[in-house]
């Protein structure tokens, strides 16, 4: 089998029809057939079946093309990172991310990273942290900027800084004591990985638990909720330091403070592309360019307890 019959089972996967696979591929729909047919031979398998008016993979060739997306991608980043090696011709980075770093760290990493690195063309996704880490793992993307857990299998792991969690109130001229704030209703970030954990741990540490009103991956949603006087919840304190600073909303630090490391997640490689090199290398010198820096503390050193 090589490869033009391997993106053609790829593309009948996905588009259900020899002629629509054809348009994908540039390709006559008996060419595509003959693609697939050629595959079938080699394997003694049969790999379609019609049901109607659409043609569906068998349970063999649903295994092939499992393969396949593996084999394609591999390929496809090969010829990318090589001819980002050459020089001269635009290299691609796929870049993943939640929802609040790709517009509170995101920009200001890509304006540097631009400054001299004009040629790179970077491509972002935004998702939850387990769909993310299984597309770096996949090949789909190449690095990923998330709050890291202490171990991830067959992934190298860049720490940039350590943050804490603090508690966000909505504006009041009054403080609220610990007792009062155990009583307001709560708006919980969600996100699995590492963040989910980390917000029980920090109302475990204040002697309660929370009462959810209001469950979201969006920390700005939550964050507009809370200025409404809608409810409290737990953010990092470089999420909401400048709304706090403005009166928008109040924060509470805990007693007992627990830093969380966050930076790079990418695959382990000898041989890394440079633009991906020059990129985890951007990261690394977060305190030039991101505006919220005064607000975490650099990664290197043992995690600390206040």
């Amino acid at each position: 089998m090589d490869l033009p019959q391997l993106r053609a089972i790829l593309a009948l996967r996905e588009l259900a029809s020899f002629a629509k696979a054809g348009e994908h591929l540039h390709l006559s729909p008996p060419a595509v057939f003959g693609q697939i047919r050629q595959l079938e031979e080699e394997l003694g398998e049969k790999l379609y079946e019609r049901l109607g008016k659409r043609l569906q993979l068998t349970a063999t060739g649903e295994l092939l093309a499992e393969y396949a997306k593996t084999i394609v991608q591999q390929h496809d980043d090969a010829v990318r990172a090589l001819r980002g090696q050459g020089g001269g011709k635009r290299s691609l980075l796929r870049v993943g991310c939640g929802p609040h770093t790709s517009i509170r760290i995101l920009p200001y990493l890509l304006r540097a990273f631009r400054e001299t690195n004009q040629s790179t063309e970077i491509r972002q996704t935004t998702g939850d942290d387990l769909g993310l880490i299984r597309d770096l793992r996949a090949g789909i993307l190449d690095a990923v900027l998330m709050t890291l857990r202490p171990e991830n299998p067959e992934l190298e792991q860049l720490p940039l800084w350590k943050y804490h969690l603090v508690f966000a109130l909505p504006p009041s001229r009054r403080r609220t004591t610990l007792a009062e704030l155990r009583q307001l209703p709560f708006l919980v970030l969600h996100r699995p990985v590492v963040i989910d954990a980390a917000v029980r741990r920090h109302c475990d540490d204040a002697g309660f638990t929370p009462a959810a009103l209001f469950e979201s991956d969006q920390p700005d949603a939550i964050k507009e909720l809370v200025k409404l006087g809608v409810g409290a919840t737990v953010l990092p304190l470089w999420s909401v330091a400048q709304e706090a600073g403005r009166g928008e909303l109040r924060i509470i630090h805990p007693r007992r403070r627990r830093y969380y490391s966050f930076g790079w997640l990418y695959r382990p490689s000898k041989y890394p592309s440079k633009p991906l090199a020059a990129l985890l290398a951007t990261g690394a010198r977060w305190a030039e360019w991101w505006p919220l820096a005064e607000y975490v503390s650099p990664a290197a050193g043992e995690e600390r307890r206040d």
